[in-house]
């Protein structure tokens, strides 16, 4: 993500621009890009849905619901203001603009509020079917006003101190992924694995499988059209010599996807004998994150070996993280979205060779593969370390202190009932 230049953005005090055609073509490429990073809360609504157990619909979605609105009104109030501020800010954190005075770039809120919605969104799905709904309530403030705001500051505001750094991350690799991977990873570990999922006497896994492959495919095929939205919008406009960077990175967001999904099919045919529908789907989604970083600066053939290298990575950290780490994850979100992340910031020094797309006067280093030294891979780990300590460190003291007080998990009986028959009035399903 580059931000609105005052060129194009109308930040320009000549009132004038703000009805050029320009400025028009921008903020509509903006909003329709902003509808779509929206409607992938639909996309994993119901990928997560179909992944966890039927006794548990209701809960999840209503989670999913509840993330939007709090989002919503949370990052309006505080969040933006922390992220992109304009009225003092620092390379640490912006300020101003809170409750969005003074400010008037709408279609920018909008499509950052969708951003920091999504980073929220994906860290439910690793603590589904046993999390109290107040704890998320407040988690969900949590991340949007205190983690996601300050690594979106540090790595996409011109202020941001990564930013002047050289570090690059044009949709979201570090600020939505690595951040909402690691939020719940922290928040899973300390749930403790779900009743049933591990073996009491060998300690190995048990399949809880998901109650609908449906709604996983359907979540699926929704994420990956709302994707182009998601990463093509990130150039904040279409004039200015950005119609074809923002092609090219449909095209490699479409390549990495799909050898992703290819990759993890033939790795599940090789290792269990047949093609697994549901790791097929995450191996699909986890190839998508793969690009998210870089998907402004390389050649579409790059996004081939960065999906075929994000299925991989996907695949074993998945295996790692539940037979190693016993981290019980029901939809698979931190190997997708925090192992994915990363691969995405690395994947970006060994294949950058385009420049910035809204600002092309500031050149890449350029990736190893190009001769640009590791210059830039410095920088990536550098974001990439930061982005983990500061999003874990904060999420681990809320989610410990949680549970300390008793709030994070739910009681035994609940989880054996399930959420909805518990909490939400009844089963989702009514076959009467």
């Amino acid at each position: 993500m580059e931000q609105f230049s005052t060129s194009s953005s109308g930040e320009s005090s000549d009132s004038s621009s703000e009805y050029s055609l320009e400025f028009y073509m921008d903020t509509s490429w903006v909003l329709d890009a902003a509808n779509l990073v929206f409607f992938m809360q639909a996309g994993f609504g119901m990928l997560e849905a179909g992944m966890v157990r039927a006794k548990n619909t209701k809960s999840i979605l209503l989670k999913n619901l509840i993330n939007t609105a709090i989002c919503a009104i949370s990052y309006y109030c505080v969040g933006h203001s922390f992220a992109f501020g304009k009225v003092n800010p620092n390379s640490f954190v912006g300020f101003g603009n809170f409750f969005l005075m003074d400010y008037t770039h709408y279609a920018y809120w909008m499509i950052q509020w969708a951003y920091a919605a999504t980073a929220t969104t994906i860290a439910t799905g690793a603590m589904a079917e046993r999390l109290q709904l107040h704890c998320y309530i407040l988690f969900t403030l949590v991340q949007t006003i205190l983690i996601y705001p300050f690594v979106a500051h540090w790595i996409w505001s011109q202020n941001g101190w990564l930013f002047d750094l050289g570090m690059v991350d044009f949709a979201g690799g570090a600020v939505i992924h690595i951040v909402a991977g690691i939020t719940g990873a922290c928040g899973s570990f300390l749930l403790g694995p779900r009743i049933g999922r591990f073996n009491q006497e060998s300690g190995k896994p048990k399949n809880l499988p998901g109650h609908s492959v449906v709604l996983m495919s359907l979540g699926a095929m929704i994420l990956w059209y709302s994707w182009y939205g998601y990463t093509a919008g990130a150039s904040l406009g279409m004039t200015r010599s950005r119609v074809l960077p923002a092609s090219r990175v449909s095209v490699v967001v479409t390549l990495s996807g799909a050898t992703g999904l290819i990759t993890v099919l033939g790795i599940g045919k090789i290792v269990n004998g047949h093609y697994d529908l549901v790791k097929g789907i995450n191996g699909l989604i986890a190839g998508l994150v793969s690009s998210t970083s870089s998907c402004a600066y390389i050649e579409p053939w790059a996004a081939i070996i960065i999906g075929v290298v994000g299925g991989i990575v996907y695949w074993f950290s998945s295996w790692a993280l539940l037979n190693w780490l016993r981290l019980d994850d029901p939809v698979d979100s931190t190997a997708i979205h925090l192992f994915g992340g990363c691969w995405s910031l690395i994947s970006v020094a060994f294949f950058a060779t385009h420049g910035r797309v809204r600002n092309p006067d500031i050149i890449l280093p350029g990736g190893i593969f190009y001769g640009g030294g590791i210059s830039l891979l410095w920088v990536q780990l550098v974001g990439m370390v930061l982005a983990i300590l500061w999003a874990g460190f904060l999420s681990g003291i809320f989610f410990f202190t949680m549970d300390y007080f008793g709030k994070l998990r739910v009681d035994v009986d609940t989880e054996l009932a399930g959420l909805d028959n518990s909490n939400h009035g009844g089963s989702a399903y009514i076959f009467d």
